[in-house]
């Protein structure tokens, strides 16, 4: 367990290490970033809705759960790469701040702000395509 995850406790890591055999976990080098990045733009989302957007990894909720807590236990593998990750109210978040509330608040205002880009780039290709 690392300093930072004794500190934030809604950071899972592994609790049972047979849980890493049993999920056959089997990551490239280009991994790591890839997937920091497609948590950074889908935070907030549960095991599953990751799960069934994720295209570069196949991922069960099993495994892509022992994914997000190997990257936790062992923080300084992955630092500066990939993870920690923040695991509340069934949903996962990168860690943008070691304080956890501003983590958490910063990813939903992120979610929001996402959303509404999509909705508005919908409204721009409609008022498009009525003008034309």
């Amino acid at each position: 367990m690392t300093e930072d995850s004794k500190h934030i406790k809604n950071i899972p890591i592994i609790q049972n290490p047979d849980d890493i055999i049993q999920s056959n976990l089997n990551f490239n080098e280009g991994f790591y970033e890839k997937f920091q990045e497609f948590i950074n733009h889908n935070p907030g989302k549960t095991t599953l809705e990751l799960c069934e957007i994720i295209t570069f990894y196949d991922f069960t909720e099993k495994t892509l759960d022992t994914a997000f807590r190997v990257f936790n236990t062992w923080k300084n593998t992955y630092y500066g790469v990939c993870g920690p990750f923040i695991y509340t109210n069934y949903r996962w978040f990168p860690v943008y701040s070691k304080k956890y509330n501003d983590t958490v608040m910063l990813a939903e205002e992120n979610s929001i702000l996402r959303a509404r880009l999509e909705e508005y780039k919908k409204l721009l290709k409609n008022e498009e395509s009525s003008s034309s």
